[in-house]
């Protein structure tokens, strides 16, 4: 039996708060300890879509079951799909009042299946694109009902364009190279166009970037390489749209092969092609290295602006998982979780981090640390078992050129174990920039524009009055952006009922909360 219960604001007032926390409702469906893996879509206005596969062992097939919510966590509907047992979901994504969920052999890695749930019908429809071979799927988007899948064939990047409604697969062209990978596809604000970006080896042997875009039919549309100094190795990208024949890529970079980086740099192309290229080193933020405390990150800054003025290299034990560049009528926001790495591979940087891919992240069943998928194995067995230690979330704005109009930063400095993966999630409402994260059965929201750099910190509110939490299932638990000042916060808990008669609930759950700052109403 499923439950919902709609939540009463729970508003906090006062000056000093640094955001408000509004919890809107919450949704549970009973919870097998066997199963380990749900995953949660956000379906922007729509609501929510809880996808939960039922493993048993013993069968050829497995049934998925898909819940189907509304924006006050209602379920609307629900059905199921039945798929072979090797078959594991590699990506999802919502848009236009569709879901599409992308399906791959972990044994043959040909076979791909293509699910599109159809919010308005609700009709599930299946397509199998036959020409994408042998391909370790890292990237999926959807434009215009084209399927855009990336990944590597024979450690090469490609990527193919799978027009859904003629069922035709083309390879993308100027992406398939040696000693490349796969860093990006972003789809542009134009719904018309995407961009994918790969790394390369320039002429001076260091790592740059070419930036490709293409039309939704996989036609070029236009590609050029970013232009670096000497030593200077881009280490990752995220990319904006073309506004004007203009574009702007950001991204970290190291100095000199092998090292961790000195910082964030910040390129633009003008509408005849000419580049400017600002390497901005951590030590000039503002707030960059503020999570280690006052007196050190005054250190740490200062050791970095001399170096800069002396010329000589600096360096700081940092990685970086950014989401995409969100754009907005003042500017252009970064957005991205940093870490501690456990080590630094320029030319194999994608790698060496254990695939950043939220697609091959989230590929049920493999979330049980005992599975046998050979391409967990051979992509993320280094992260396996790992704790991660996440220092801080930071934000930075620009501006069409590429100039920095501010940075932010909030406090995270907490460990997660298994695959390397994002903690918490941003969320932007005019000129507010908010961060929330679940961990140890706190929430935590920040608001990166706010006077006070202390977050709100609250419990979860719970289904019933008297509902205590008996456990939680730390392994497996988050938080995804959703749509206006809105999250969706989700795990595995045990709940001890109010009333003593009643047993305890094993559940997956979902919240829904509001973000606020504290001049909002």
């Amino acid at each position: 039996m499923k439950k919902l219960f709609s939540l009463c604001f729970l508003v906090l007032v006062g000056l000093e708060l640094n955001a408000q926390i509004n919890h809107l409702a919450r949704y549970e469906i009973p919870h097998d300890w066997n199963n380990d893996d749900y995953i949660v879509v956000s379906k922007e206005e729509q609501g929510a879509l809880i996808i939960e596969p039922v493993i048993q062992s013993g069968l050829k097939d497995y049934p998925i079951i898909f819940h189907h919510l509304n924006n006050d966590l209602k379920l609307d509907w629900t059905d199921t799909l039945d798929v072979k047992r090797q078959l594991f979901l590699k990506g999802y994504h919502y848009a236009q009042k569709k879901t599409y969920l992308l399906f791959q052999n972990t044994s043959v890695s040909r076979e791909i299946k293509l699910v599109v749930i159809d919010q308005e019908t609700r009709k599930m429809e299946a397509f199998e694109p036959r020409s994408i071979v042998d391909l370790e799927i890292q990237e999926f988007e959807v434009l215009r009902n084209t399927a855009i899948i990336g990944g590597y064939i024979d450690e090469r990047p490609a990527v193919f364009a799978y027009d859904i409604d003629n069922q035709k697969v083309r390879t993308l062209s100027n992406v398939y190279q040696n000693n490349s990978e796969l860093l990006e596809v972003r789809i542009n604000a134009d719904s018309v166009t995407f961009n994918v970006l790969s790394s390369k080896n320039d002429s001076k042997k260091d790592r740059t970037i070419n930036i490709n875009t293409y039309d939704f039919g996989g036609n070029a549309v236009r590609d050029y390489e970013i232009e670096t100094i000497r030593d200077h190795h881009l280490l990752n990208a995220i990319s904006s749209s073309i506004y004007n024949k203009e574009q702007i890529v950001i991204g970290l970079y190291a100095i000199k092969a092998g090292t961790f980086p000195s910082g964030i740099f910040i390129n633009h192309v003008d509408r005849t092609g000419q580049q400017s290229m600002k390497y901005v080193s951590f030590g000039e933020f503002d707030t960059f290295l503020d999570h280690n405390g006052e007196r050190r990150a005054e250190k740490l800054k200062k050791r970095a602006l001399k170096a800069r003025q002396e010329s000589k290299d600096w360096r700081y034990k940092t990685d970086g998982l950014f989401r995409e560049l969100i754009e907005t009528p003042e500017g252009l926001i970064m957005l991205g979780e940093f870490f501690k790495p456990l080590s630094m591979n320029t030319q194999s940087y994608m790698r060496n981090q254990a695939g950043l891919s939220p697609h091959f992240r989230n590929s049920f069943p493999t979330r049980n640390l005992s599975t046998n998928d050979p391409n967990l194995m051979n992509y993320n067995q280094s992260a396996r078992q790992v704790n991660w230690d996440f220092t801080h979330a930071f934000a930075i704005m620009v501006d069409r050129k590429g100039n920095l109009v501010w940075d932010r930063s909030a406090t995270i400095d907490e460990s997660k174990e298994d695959v390397l993966d994002n903690f918490g999630a941003f969320q932007i409402k005019g000129s507010q920039v908010y961060y929330a994260l679940y961990h140890k059965e706190e929430l935590r929201l920040s608001n990166l524009n706010g006077l006070d750099e202390e977050p709100s910190v609250e419990p979860l509110v719970l289904m019933e009055p008297g509902d205590k939490v008996n456990f939680t299932k730390e392994g497996y638990q988050g938080v995804t952006r959703w749509y206006d000042n809105r999250f969706l916060v989700y795990g595995v808990q045990t709940i001890k009922p109010g009333n003593t008669n009643a047993k305890n609930r094993r559940v997956f759950f979902v919240n829904s909360i509001k973000a606020l700052a504290t001049t909002e109403d």
